[in-house]
Parts: C-alpha cells; sequence; structure tokens
C-alpha cells in the first residue's frame, strides 16, 4: 500500500541518483552504492523497498539496446486519431510487444495534424511497416507515417 505521506530525504535521492546511472550484475550489487554512502547494503535495499512500496520507483530494469538483440528499424508512428478514440487507441497500442512509447501529443492546425505517436521496433524496415499496417487496419485509423530512425544521438534516461 503506497503512503503518500513518505518524503525522500537526502540519502534516498542519493540513492536513486547513484541507481539510475545503472549496477553492475554482481553478488553484491548494491556495495558500491553502500560504501560511497556510508550505509549498510541491508539499509540500501531497506530504503529501496520503501521507495518501491511507495511509488516512488516505479521498477528496475534492464536497459537493452534494441540493435543488440537484432531490431534494427526503429519508427516513430504518426498518426491522426478521432480525440474520443485517443483512449481506446492509445491503451491498446501501450499492450503490444514491440512498442515502447505511446504518447498523445497537441496538433498544429493546417501544420502537423498527427496527435499519437509511438515507437516500434522491429529487425527490418518491412517488418515494422507490416506490423504498424496491421494494427491500424485493425485500430481502424486511416492516416499515419512512420518516421525511421536514421542515426542515434542520444539516448538517455532522465536524471536527477
Amino acid at each position: 500500500m503506497k503512503d503518500s505521506r513518505h518524503i525522500p530525504d537526502h540519502l534516498d535521492v542519493a540513492i536513486m541518483s547513484s541507481l539510475q546511472g545503472g549496477i553492475e550484475l554482481e553478488d553484491e550489487p548494491y556495495s558500491i552504492v553502500s560504501r560511497n554512502l556510508g550505509l549498510s547494503q541491508e539499509e540500501v535495499v531497506s530504503r529501496i523497498k520503501t521507495l518501491k512500496k511507495n511509488g516512488i520507483i516505479r521498477r528496475f530494469g534492464a536497459t537493452i539496446r534494441p540493435s543488440g538483440v537484432g531490431l534494427q528499424a526503429n519508427g516513430m508512428v504518426v498518426c491522426k486519431v478521432l480525440k474520443s478514440r485517443i483512449p481506446y487507441v492509445g491503451r491498446y497500442l501501450s499492450r503490444m510487444k514491440g512498442v515502447t512509447h505511446c504518447y498523445e501529443r497537441k496538433t498544429v492546425p493546417r501544420i502537423w495534424d498527427y496527435n499519437l505517436f509511438f515507437m516500434i521496433h522491429g529487425p527490418t524496415r518491412r517488418t515494422v511497416e507490416d506490423r504498424v499496417a496491421t494494427l491500424m487496419e485493425k485500430l481502424r485509423v486511416t492516416s499515419y507515417e512512420i518516421l525511421f530512425s536514421v542515426e542515434e544521438l542520444k539516448k538517455a534516461s532522465i536524471e536527477f
């Protein structure tokens, strides 16, 4: 159960700052954090559990480079979706494997009419194009474009 009264203190913030850069896959992954902050590993783990329980940390996960697992084509799909259908279409897309981001965006009348964006990854451009065409047909979205990545210039998680 989340306790909305929990406010992270300076040690919680220091732990989160240390973790966001990643931790090593080793027997004692919190040893460096605990040593740098002058805490026991048990205290670090306890504080992480409290932060998780209170919804401040949502999850831990591996960061995988899509190209490292054979996903060479990355397409940002921009769609024109009726405002009333955005919640349904957005929820549907956000549950799909291969879709890593899904956002509603404001339009710019007569300049940019696309209001729903999602990122999809696949082994080839053709695979992505076919998958997107199937999704768009199923969702009855007729106006969309796929903007393929040419080069990754920066990719980073938000940092404190």
